[in-house]
């Protein structure tokens, strides 16, 4: 990555105002990597609250039980206990019989 720097330092150092044009762009890579910082930042705190919003609503897979840990005996898991819904299967069609 050296040699390709090289003739390009070389090329601006011989330029008039390289002051002024090292300050724009020492300013434009500074304005770059702070955008780059607020997105990532941005992002991380978006999944953290969409996390956090999946964990409160019911039903989620994420509001399951977790895996027993050291704290709680593998052998004695919770179970959760619902009511158990009665299955009402649909109406079935009787055909009448074909008489010949």
């Amino acid at each position: 990555m050296k040699r390709i720097f090289n003739p390009m330092l070389f090329l601006m150092a011989n330029t008039p105002d390289v002051e002024r044009n090292m300050e724009l762009l020492t300013s434009l890579l500074q304005t770059a990597a702070d955008s780059v910082k607020n997105i990532k930042n941005g992002f991380d705190n978006f999944n953290a609250t969409m996390i956090k919003v999946a964990e409160g609503m019911p039903g989620s897979h994420l509001n399951q039980n977790k895996p027993a840990g050291p704290a709680e005996p593998a052998a004695h898991p919770k179970v959760p206990t619902e009511p158990a819904h009665e299955f009402d299967p649909a109406p079935s069609i009787q055909m009448p019989d074909e008489e010949v």
